[in-house]
């Protein structure tokens, strides 16, 4: 017998992986607008290219799941192996943060 799916834990679901991109997308842009007022003595030039492509790329790598999420059938959930690059990039735009406001002291 095959089991039903619980809509009430499936809109659950969908809420938490909402937010939790949402929250991905704020700290990706974030990183963005860091690197806008980032001097070259916090992070060089080379530096700065490299971190905004990783950024442009977490950003689009949200895009696609949110494609993929909406596009299902049925609430999906989205692996830790896949968000863990999108979790160390978050921890990479924090650092940066405290960097740059160290630098402005």
């Amino acid at each position: 017998m095959e089991k039903q799916p619980d809509p009430e834990a499936g809109a659950l679901l969908e809420t938490l992986l909402g937010s939790l991109l949402d929250d991905f997308e704020h700290w990706f842009r974030r990183g963005e607008e860091l690197l806008e007022c980032c001097p070259n003595s916090v992070l060089g030039e080379a530096e700065q290219v490299h971190f905004r492509a990783r950024l442009e790329e977490g950003q689009r790598a949200i895009a696609a799941t949110r494609v993929l999420v909406a596009a299902a059938s049925e609430p999906m959930a989205v692996s830790m192996e896949a968000m863990s690059p999108w979790h160390g990039l978050v921890t990479e735009v924090w650092a940066l943060s405290a960097r740059v406001a160290a630098a402005r002291r």
